[in-house]
């Protein structure tokens, strides 16, 4: 059961687990590209976002040997996995921070066999739950074994990326240069940068956040066929923020849940687990309405002590009286994310179809929103998907 099921279901239940670190290894390699891929393209290529699904795809075409660049809005790469270090003993997801499926999909991302991916992995089960319900709070702790997942150990999603596929495309990336327009009209596709630089190539690849293309920010020439922009508007992009609050003691618990949020994901927990340190970190993830709440504040200062507040009210003074330091990520004031990651509709394969079908095989998509072959609104479906977007576009 992953956490978004977990937190509906809770109320009546809990756990106890125990909690293993495993070392993943180069070994039980899957391939998400058939051996017989037929590379039929050798122009160049445009991708528009150095996310997951953007370095994974200009990775793959490296190793095709294709031309390519990637023109990515902020000063860095990643997108909406993003690394903080030097906080606590250990660094901090401050974007995508669980591992939603088998930690062997790093290994079939790699898909190369003289790689060795040798990443430290906790199974994350957490031991301990509250829940605060019309002011009074409940353990729910039984021992039924329903909810697992993985976590990193010592390391995040961005360093991931940032050794196996950034030192191979890193010469590539164009930093802060947020792309304005796609015009696929002529034989070519041409980019326009908000520097008012243009960019040329045979074929282009967006992969940036479904709000970027909800919300019109990047003007296509041809305006996007009737289907797509459909499609688009069915798609949910929530409020999200994260927090993280380091305390000279522990006074929580590995989850505690508030009542009247069970319906969405909103998740005090201990981001300490595991991670064999003496610090205590409490971690905030906030989606959907209820992150309202935190997002519209006008400032990570009055975030924090509008949760130190509230984490007083829970814990008789105790969060105050043993407050050292916090930090907000506010991924819907973030100009190049603004939210959090695509929730979808019944149905939503039909539209995941439509939203990765090329226009006149001169524009691609990739994503997490747009992975066909698995789990959408995860960092590994992200990348998954750049594997099917580069699939079709080295064959046509």
């Amino acid at each position: 059961m992953k956490r978004k099921d977990f937190l509906k279901n809770f109320a009546t239940l809990g756990l106890g687990l125990s909690f293993f670190s495993t070392l993943l290894s180069s070994c039980d390699k899957g391939s998400l590209l058939p051996d017989d891929l037929e590379v039929n393209f050798r122009g160049k290529v445009l991708i528009i976002g150095a996310g997951a699904a953007g370095m994974t795809a200009a990775y793959l075409l490296k190793r095709y040997g294709i031309d390519f660049e990637i023109l990515e809005a902020a000063p860095t790469h990643g997108g909406r996995i993003k690394k903080l270090s030097g906080f606590v003993d250990f660094p901090i997801d401050l974007g995508g921070e669980w591992i939603h499926t088998d930690p062997k999909v790093m290994v079939d991302l790699i898909d190369d066999e003289e790689v060795s991916v040798d990443i430290d992995i906790i199974t994350y089960n957490p031991q301990t739950f509250q829940v605060l319900r019309d002011g009074e709070l409940r353990s729910r702790n039984f021992a039924n074994q329903f909810y697992s997942e993985y976590k990193f150990k010592n390391t995040t999603w961005f360093d991931f990326f940032d050794q196996y596929m950034v030192p191979h495309i890193r010469d590539r990336i164009r930093y802060e240069r947020p792309v304005v327009g796609i015009d696929y009209s002529g034989e070519r596709v041409v980019v326009e940068d908000a520097t008012g630089t243009f960019h040329e190539a045979d074929k282009v690849l967006v992969t940036v956040p479904i709000s970027i293309l909800k919300q019109d920010l990047i003007n296509f020439q041809p305006t996007l066929p009737t289907d797509k922009i459909e499609a688009l508007a069915t798609i949910d992009y929530p409020p999200i923020l994260k927090v993280f609050m380091e305390f000279s003691e522990r006074f929580y618990p590995d989850i505690l849940i508030r009542d009247g949020l069970f319906e969405q994901n909103n998740l005090l927990y201990d981001a300490a687990f595991g991670k064999d340190s003496d610090h205590h970190v409490l971690g905030l993830f906030c989606i959907g309405e209820d992150a309202r709440a935190y997002v519209d504040l006008e400032s990570d200062e009055a975030v924090l002590e509008r949760l130190l507040a509230e984490l007083d009210a829970i814990y008789e003074g105790r969060a105050s009286q043993t407050y050292r330091q916090g930090v907000v990520q506010n991924w819907s004031k973030e100009p190049y994310i603004r939210g959090s990651y695509s929730h979808f509709q019944e149905g939503y394969r039909s539209t995941i179809d439509t939203l990765i079908e090329p226009i006149d095989g001169k524009v691609y998509f990739a994503g997490e929103a747009m992975n066909p072959v698995g789990q959408t609104s995860t960092v590994h479906g992200a990348g998954e998907s750049a594997y099917v977007a580069i699939e079709k576009l080295v064959q046509a």
